[in-house]
């Protein structure tokens, strides 16, 4: 953990600032210690990752995909697929995270983590999953200008309206509620800061959704085994000339260049594990943003990757409160 980002923490549980105690240092950057809010509240600082959860709930099945992907790491040390897909999913400029303070929402390995950083910025990556960041934290996390970060996206450890930006790719369907965790994190974005999400789209998982029934109740070692028999006896099937549609039946991801054997079958595994993978329309992740009152809102060309600017405090406040009323959510204060 660099020094620096104390600044930007406060307690998940009473919002109170923290009190930084360093038991080792390494490299400049805090690699064990605690964090003492002003009511109390202690969270450790384990292998320079500051840990505000001790169970990880829904992102469990994650958690399982990235120690099988650490075994085959070496393969996603030369993935560069995140540099074009980033800003057409963001919207976020060079400009923006060269200058400002980025936050991720859901970071996994640290794949747009390596992006932004790349880039010159200053980026917070947050993650829930232990095994997810444990390996973002050894592929990016002691970079100049990085820190991971292990929470929950519902109760995030960050003074409000701390970052320039914020995006979230393919994370927040994730959760039990996908409008709610967008609800949950538009708050840590100063006004005028862009926000940017990417969700499923439901024409792209209508048969690993239905098979999601089945395989969400396999044991993890079994449905990894699974997947490598998928990939193994169906690969050559997907290569082929329209081989794509091989999906519709049995889902699987279909080799391209640079997506080698082992990458496919863990794509796959990540596929039809999770317990919740929702999906939603590109309008429907729009209204969500029209309903907070975003201002130059607009769906990108990534297909249900939509981004807008975070309205000032009090419209957001007010937009954000009968948003909750609409939906019936208990108010907070």
């Amino acid at each position: 953990m660099k020094y620096d980002l104390v600044n930007h923490l406060r307690c998940p549980e009473c919002r109170s600032r923290f009190t930084l105690t360093v038991t080792r240092e390494d490299e400049g950057q805090v690699r064990s210690g605690k964090l003492t809010c002003e009511d109390g509240h202690t969270f450790p600082i384990d292998q320079f990752v500051p840990r505000f959860v001790d169970a990880e709930a829904y992102a469990d099945t994650f958690s399982r995909q990235r120690l099988y992907v650490r075994r085959h790491f070496k393969h996603y040390l030369g993935d560069k697929s995140g540099y074009a897909l980033f800003e057409p999913t963001t919207a976020i400029s060079d400009q923006l995270v060269a200058t400002g303070l980025t936050l991720e929402v859901g970071c996994g390995y640290g794949r747009f983590i390596d992006v932004v950083q790349s880039k010159g910025g200053r980026i917070v990556g947050v993650e829930l999953s232990t095994h997810s960041v444990n390996l973002a934290q050894d592929f990016v996390g002691l970079r100049p200008g990085v820190d991971i970060v292990q929470a929950d996206l519902f109760k995030l450890p960050f003074a409000t309206e701390t970052f320039d930006q914020m995006f979230s790719i393919g994370v927040l369907h994730h959760t039990p509620d996908t409008r709610q965790a967008f609800e949950a994190i538009v708050d840590f974005v100063k006004p005028g800061g862009r926000v940017s999400i990417w969700v499923y789209h439901p024409g792209d998982k209508t048969s690993s959704n239905r098979w999601r029934s089945f395989t969400t109740r396999l044991d993890h070692r079994v449905l990894y085994a699974v997947c490598i028999v998928n990939q193994a006896a169906f690969s050559w099937i997907r290569g082929v000339r329209g081989g794509w549609r091989f999906n519709h039946l049995i889902p699987g991801a279909c080799p391209t260049k640079g997506f080698p054997f082992w990458m496919r079958v863990l794509c796959d595994f990540d596929n039809l594990s999770p317990v919740y993978a929702h999906v939603h329309s590109s309008d429907e992740v729009v209204r969500w943003f029209e309903n907070l009152g975003f201002d130059d809102l607009r769906a990108l060309s990534r297909r249900t990757a939509v981004t807008g600017i975070r309205p000032p405090t009090e419209r957001l406040r007010t937009t954000h409160a009968a948003a909750r009323v609409r939906h019936n959510v208990p108010t907070t204060s």
